[in-house]
C-alpha cells in the first residue's frame, strides 16, 4: 500500500486517482487552538466524532459529528481545536486530473466546490456514507470517488432562515447535540420542545429554520448514520444492531437505510 502525506495526514493511496485516511486530533490543553493550513488537493472529509471550528473563504462554522467538509485544492483554511476533545474524520484526497474531468462533465468552468461544509442532516447522509465506505474498502473505489465528486460539485445547500433569535438558535442546536448523544433512547416532541423552552409548534418551526429538517428527520438520520458505522465496524446481527440504535420496526429501518444509502444494510456490510 502506497502512502502519501497531505496537510500533515498520511493517506493510503488506493489507486492513482485518490488517497484515503482516518484523521485524529485534539488540542494539548483546554484552550482553543487555531491552525492555518492549505489544501494540496481537492479533499472531502466526513466528521465521524467530535466537533471543531472550521473556516474557509471567509466563513467560519462549527463542524460536528456527521458533517461533510469540502476543500478545494490550493485554498487556505483554518481549524480551531476545542480543548482536549478528540476529533475523528475520514478524509479523501483526489488527484487533480480526475477532479478537473468530473468538474467539466458537470458543466463547471472551474473545479471549485460550491460549498465548504454541509452540516449533519439527511442531505449529508449519502455523502457521509459514501466517504466512509470508500475509506473502509481496501480495494480501488475510483468509480465511487467519481460519484462522490459529481454529487459534491452539484451540492446546493439552501441558506437557513434568519428569522430566528440567537437565543432560540442556541437552544435548538443544543437539543440537536443532545440527540447525537442519546439517539438510541426514545425521545418525544414534548421533551425536546421543553428542553428548548419553546412550544411544540414553535420548536418545530425554529428547528427546521436552523437545521433545514424536522426533529424527526434529524433523529432518524443520526440513527441511520450510527447503524452505517456499526455495520462496517462490527459483525453484530442486523436486527439487534437496528434495535440498539433506536429502530423498533426492522422493516422501517431497512427501508429508511436503503433510501438514505441506496443499498440494503446487508449489502452495505459487504464492502468490496
Amino acid at each position: 500500500m502506497i502512502s502519501v502525506e497531505v496537510n500533515g495526514l498520511a493517506l493510503s493511496k488506493r489507486s492513482s486517482a485518490y488517497g484515503v485516511g482516518e484523521a485524529y486530533f485534539c488540542a494539548a490543553d483546554d484552550r482553543e487552538t487555531a491552525v492555518d493550513r492549505r489544501y494540496a488537493f481537492h479533499s472531502i472529509g466526513a466528521v465521524v466524532d467530535g466537533e471543531f471550528g472550521y473556516a474557509a473563504r471567509g466563513r467560519r462554522v462549527t463542524a460536528s459529528r456527521g458533517a461533510v467538509i469540502f476543500g478545494t485544492g490550493d485554498e487556505g483554511f483554518t481549524v480551531w481545536k476545542y480543548g482536549s476533545q478528540r476529533v475523528h474524520r475520514s478524509v479523501l484526497a483526489v488527484e487533480p486530473r480526475l477532479v478537473a474531468e468530473v468538474a467539466a462533465d458537470c458543466g463547471l468552468e472551474e473545479p471549485r466546490f460550491p460549498v465548504e461544509v454541509i452540516s449533519p442532516s439527511r442531505a449529508s447522509l449519502a455523502l457521509y456514507g459514501l466517504i466512509r465506505r470508500i475509506a473502509a474498502s481496501p480495494l480501488d473505489q475510483t468509480e465511487a470517488v467519481i460519484e462522490l465528486l459529481a454529487t459534491a460539485f452539484g451540492a446546493d445547500v439552501k441558506q437557513r432562515s434568519s428569522h430566528v433569535s440567537a437565543l432560540e438558535s442556541r437552544r435548538v442546536l443544543q437539543v440537536a447535540r443532545d440527540m447525537e448523544q442519546r439517539y438510541a433512547h426514545p425521545v418525544t416532541l414534548d421533551e425536546m420542545a421543553g428542553n428548548a423552552n419553546l412550544s411544540r409548534y414553535h420548536f418545530i418551526r425554529v428547528f427546521h429554520a436552523v437545521t433545514g429538517e424536522t426533529p424527526k428527520q434529524r433523529l432518524i438520520g443520526i440513527r441511520l448514520r450510527a447503524a452505517a458505522d456499526r455495520l462496517i465496524a462490527t459483525r453484530q446481527p442486523i436486527t439487534q444492531l437496528a434495535l440498539e440504535v433506536g429502530f423498533n420496526d426492522i422493516s422501517h429501518f431497512t427501508t429508511a437505510f436503503r433510501q438514505a444509502f441506496r443499498v440494503s444494510p446487508r449489502a452495505w456490510r459487504r464492502i468490496d
